[in-house]
């Protein structure tokens, strides 16, 4: 039977573009590029690749409060160590020539680069999606992440449904959000149903 992180709600689309490569916990990585895609229809230019600061090499969290924020590129175990999360760089107001999120005057597009590890022990592996990861806003507000996707979206996608994670396999790719112009998201959070306290990674 397969060991499951528990998901918030219900994908809306089906699962898109993931990355799968065989990994460890303690793997050194490289940080994935925004590649932003022209629409093949009469939409304004995209704007050229932009990559994200190199980042350090993940590593578990060192802290025993597992309350204090994480930095960026830092791992920490979830889930009773089935699953290990990184957070890798956060990216603000991207996708700029997709349609604004929802109409909503003064919002944006964000990105967060994130990956999530199958523990080597969890015989049949865990289930992953985007859904519960969220920004987390200095007055306790969280958003959600996009539950529409275009082109222009930063690449590779991380999965959007419900995804089967082999035991020592991992999955990387962006999620993008949609946010207000300002102010901008203090944190990256990772919250499958169940987890205690969520693990948070701070946005600089």
């Amino acid at each position: 039977m397969t060991t499951s992180i528990p998901l918030r709600g219900g994908a809306t689309l089906a699962a898109l573009a993931l990355m799968l490569a065989g990994c460890g916990g303690d793997q050194t990585d490289s940080p994935i590029p925004v590649a932003a895609t022209p629409v093949a229809t009469s939409a304004a230019p995209v704007a050229g690749p932009t990559s994200p600061s190199p980042t350090p090499a993940p590593s578990t969290s060192p802290t025993g409060d597992p309350y204090a924020p994480l930095t960026m590129g830092t791992s920490t175990t979830v889930a009773d160590g089935a699953a290990t999360a990184t957070v890798y760089s956060y990216r603000h107001n991207v996708a700029t020539t997709a349609p604004r999120p929802d109409e909503q005057p003064g919002f944006v597009w964000a990105a967060a680069d994130v990956k999530v590890y199958a523990g080597k022990d969890v015989a049949d592996g865990i289930s992953v999606s985007n859904l519960p990861w969220t920004l987390v806003y200095a007055d306790d507000t969280q958003y959600d992440a996009s539950s529409i996707g275009y082109q222009q979206f930063p690449k590779p996608k991380y999965p959007w449904g419900e995804k089967l994670l082999a035991p020592g396999r991992c999955v990387r790719g962006w999620i993008t959000f949609p946010v207000p112009g300002k102010p901008r998201s203090v944190a990256v959070e990772y919250a499958p149903d169940d987890v205690l306290v969520a693990p948070r990674w701070s946005v600089k």
